[in-house]
């Protein structure tokens, strides 16, 4: 059974995300998921679901300056149910999961924050009903859920789960086909017999 702590209520690009407010340039709307490669940031459809290899999640805390060009320092948990202390008050609770994204393409889920944290609180109990260890979660979106704080509000997605097998381009090593140690060299050739000289022959 898939278990997660997810204690009290950093992969590699390109990256998925989720946006409640849009972003300033009006590139990605409200409500949306996008996909971040480099400076460029690109409206996602997850209508049609994306394939998360949870067994690659990574819970734990974010914390971030802000400063453009400036990546966010992460303190991961040792395992994704054991949830640590939080290190400090301007540290955020968040994650990060590879994830398929179509077309044989991937990108990493790597988000902190009220909006992408809860998204996870309400798929976990989806989560632990994983039906073997081979399986992987499809999600889609079903619901941008608006959440209201004493200080500031969000817009939480909220995830539906479909069960599939692990695609190909969430596969390394011997699963993918690809050999992990050297092959055997090949046995050197027997040298030919020695000939033999007969009286015939002469």
């Amino acid at each position: 059974m898939f278990q997660l702590d997810l204690g009290s209520s950093g992969g590699s690009g390109p990256f998925l995300a989720w946006s409640a407010i849009g972003t300033r340039d009006g590139s990605v709307p409200a409500r949306s998921f996008y996909i971040r490669d480099g400076g460029e940031k690109v409206p996602y459809d997850a209508s049609s679901g994306f394939i998360m290899d949870i067994d690659a999640l990574k819970t734990g805390y974010q914390h971030s300056e802000g400063a453009v060009g400036v990546a966010p320092s992460w303190q991961w948990n040792p395992s994704v149910n054991q949830m640590m202390p939080k290190p400090g008050d301007d540290w955020k609770k968040g994650f990060s999961v590879p994830c398929a994204t179509g077309g044989g393409n991937t990108a990493t889920w790597e988000q902190a924050g009220a909006a992408a944290w809860q998204s996870l609180e309400a798929l976990a109990p989806l989560l632990s009903q994983r039906p073997d260890a081979k399986s992987l979660p499809k999600v889609r979106l079903a619901e941008a859920k608006f959440v209201q704080f004493t200080k500031g509000s969000t817009v939480v997605p909220l995830l539906e789960v479909e069960w599939v097998e692990r695609p190909d381009c969430l596969k390394d090593g011997v699963e993918a086909g690809i050999a992990m140690e050297p092959a055997p060299a090949a046995a050197p050739a027997a040298p030919p017999p020695s000939a033999q000289v007969t009286d015939a022959e002469f």
